[in-house]
């Protein structure tokens, strides 16, 4: 796996890249393909969605370029949708699936189609599946004309950067249910190092990205899919970890308290005595576990500290975790298996993955 540094603009298609059904998760990439002289076509099938989505938007982007339509054109420059909808792409154009790489093992033209994690941008995973030399050029121009730098995924499954983040996710969740609060637990994050709290991020991204692939895993969080079949999305419907009233900044909602005691009572799950640091904390080396895990030819240290910055916001990953070394963490993580022994369990390359640390 390589990373690629900002290539050259490419001459601008007269056809539209079309966005199918992917409401405002989609806005950065949006904003990316506008600000790339790009013709934008969200598609949304249904005419309420159509108008709410156009709606929500146009207070992010004003552009000429940029369309909210109920139907697909017969042609385009690519089709971007979930893998559910490939079948709706146009004939002979490039398909684009956001789900990830384990899509392509049953879409109806694999020459065609490409997974890409293009969502949030910052760095694209790309996985190019039975792919053809055509489509893997075509698939490369677009991502250098969004101006990111990229990863070739070998994985057939799901991509690395999406490892973390739903395993990050996953910890959040457990860590809530044996007593975190999720604005503290934020707040502790960003001391940890974090960019921004991953709650708060998860907001911006909208809650239901991260529900859809659990769902399309079969796997479920106590707390974060409750919170989105109560339509808590984030920040587009202005409430999600947090509320946004009047469009604003984030302020604590005090009602998902609540929502958490409930759902650790129904599971039976005790509190554990954790301040906001130490839950910060087992979050921090716990993605640092899952880092470990990850490394293989394909995927280098380097590759993988890029990814937990870009998907996480999390800077120098490896380098942090060196600091600590590897007895350190693993006595940390023995001790947090005992809350979750799946998402805590030492990983058995860990010692490796630290001793190389720069």
């Amino acid at each position: 796996t390589a990373f690629s540094g900002r290539a050259n603009d490419v001459k601008t298609p007269s056809l539209p890249y079309v966005l199918y059904d992917l409401g405002t998760t989609s806005l950065r990439l949006i904003q990316a393909l506008v600000g790339a002289g790009q013709t934008v076509m969200v598609v949304e099938s249904d005419a309420h969605d159509a108008v709410r989505i156009r709606d929500m938007l146009q207070r992010h982007t004003r552009d000429p370029h940029l369309t909210v339509e109920t139907m697909i054109p017969d042609r385009c420059a690519g089709f971007i949708c979930r893998g559910c909808h490939v079948t709706h792409a146009p004939p002979q154009t490039l398909v684009v699936v956001v789900d990830g790489p384990q899509i392509l093992r049953d879409v109806p033209c694999p020459l065609g189609t490409v997974a890409m994690d293009v969502l949030r941008l910052g760095v694209i995973e790309v996985a190019f599946g039975g792919a053809s030399q055509e489509t893997r050029s075509t698939t490369i121009d677009l991502i250098q004309m969004l101006r990111c730098p990229y990863t070739i995924s070998q994985r057939t499954d799901v991509f690395e950067g999406t490892v973390l983040q739903d395993l990050a996710l996953a910890m959040i969740d457990r860590l809530m249910l044996v007593g975190s609060l999720p604005w503290e637990l934020d707040e502790a994050l960003v001391q940890a190092g974090f960019v921004q709290g991953l709650l708060k991020a998860q907001d911006h991204i909208g809650l239901e990205v991260a529900f859809g692939r659990r769902q399309t895993r079969g796997e479920h969080l106590l707390v974060a899919d409750r919170m989105v079949r109560e339509g808590r999305l984030g920040r587009s419907v202005g409430v999600g970890w947090y509320r946004y009233p009047g469009g604003g900044g984030a302020v604590i909602d005090p009602l998902i308290e609540d929502l958490i005691v409930e759902e650790a009572r129904f599971a039976v799950i005790r509190p554990v005595a954790m301040t906001p640091q130490q839950a910060a904390e087992a979050v921090l080396f716990g993605v640092i576990n899952t880092a470990a895990n990850l490394v293989s030819e394909d995927v280098t240290q380097d590759d993988l500290d890029q990814l937990a910055l870009h998907k996480l916001g999390l800077p120098n990953m490896h380098r942090r975790a060196a600091k600590v070394g590897s007895s350190g963490i693993r006595t940390k993580l023995e001790r947090l298996a005992n809350i979750d022994a799946v998402l805590w369990g030492p990983a058995e390359n860990l010692t490796g993955f630290l001793g190389t640390a720069p």
